[in-house]
């Protein structure tokens, strides 16, 4: 089955469970398929447009914060709704994993911690980390780390 241009421009509120219980973070992989629908689509927004910048990413997560339909067409925020709506969409329809209302802006609200987290004064830090996620390269040790911030973030 296809998700069509109709099922990402569903309110939001139709794809969502309801609820509102606060989520903690214990393991960011137990939302892996939110955090991945929406990182993914910043680090191809960024190839795309090479000078986006983090500052214009949490503005992006800010807005999605409050309000997942009424984004500018085009925008990043409108393409990372369109995403996360379209995760939601399919597993609707496989009968996959759903997610609550309150969950989703948690893990919106996750990274705009990470966004603050990587501020560098290249200011494209946390672009620099998730592309680096996406190619497989986490830095693991230490000594890895303190590298990586000394490259990236320092």
């Amino acid at each position: 089955m296809e998700i069509t241009e109709a099922d990402v421009n569903r309110p939001f509120t139709e794809l969502v469970e309801s609820g509102n219980e606060k989520v903690s973070f214990e393991d960011m992989g137990d939302y892996y398929e939110i955090f991945y629908s929406i990182e993914y689509i910043v680090l191809n927004f960024w190839q795309k447009k090479p000078a986006l910048n983090d500052k214009t990413v949490l503005s992006a997560y800010h807005k999605l914060k409050k309000d997942f339909d009424r984004q500018k067409k085009g925008s990043l925020a409108d393409e990372i709704s369109k995403s996360v709506k379209a995760l939601l969409m399919f597993n609707k329809i496989d009968g996959e994993r759903s997610y609550t209302h309150e969950e989703i802006i948690s893990c919106v609200k996750y990274l705009i911690k990470l966004v603050n987290q990587h501020r560098s004064p290249s200011r494209i830090g946390y672009l620099q980390w998730i592309q680096t996620f996406f190619e497989g390269n986490m830095p693991i040790t230490d000594k890895e780390i303190s590298d990586y911030i000394d490259k990236y973030e320092s």
